[in-house]
């Protein structure tokens, strides 16, 4: 028996390992699988990252330009409108008697004689008639 033992216990031995070694491949292999399938997973995670990214940077880009355009429009309507107040002041500044005449025309709306267009406003009797007669002449529609 001492023989037996001795020729079958190496083969048992090497069966023995051979079959552990079989099954240690195995889950080597599938905990391989497992990870390249994880590193797919998470090379495609960064690639749509990547992508994002690309598409957010290109609309800050945009945004930033547009933002840009929009700086230089206000500029320009802040300096267009300046310059239409500073337009505006000196025709304010040179019409000096146009306040009167149309104070003098709404008086007239509201049924003023010469009399009290000659007293409120101060203004020539002739003055006083012709605009009395203007404001009358002229349709409805045109006055103020």
């Amino acid at each position: 028996m001492d023989i037996i033992l001795q020729q079958w216990l190496p083969v048992a031995i090497s069966i023995i390992i051979a079959f552990t070694a079989a099954v240690l491949i195995g889950r080597e292999r599938r905990a391989r699988q497992a990870l390249e399938m994880k590193f797919a997973a998470i090379e495609t995670v960064l690639k749509n990252s990547r992508l994002q990214h690309e598409s957010l940077t290109k609309q800050l880009n945009e945004l930033r330009t547009g933002s840009l355009g929009m700086s230089d429009k206000l500029v320009d309507l802040i300096e267009q409108i300046e310059r239409v107040e500073i337009r505006q002041n000196e025709i304010a500044m040179n019409d000096s008697g146009g306040r009167l005449y149309s104070r003098t025309s709404k008086m007239v709306e509201l049924g003023a004689d010469v009399n009290e267009l000659m007293k409120e406003c101060d203004l020539p009797k002739a003055e006083a008639e012709l605009l009395l007669s203007l404001q009358k002449s002229m349709p409805q529609h045109y006055r103020r």
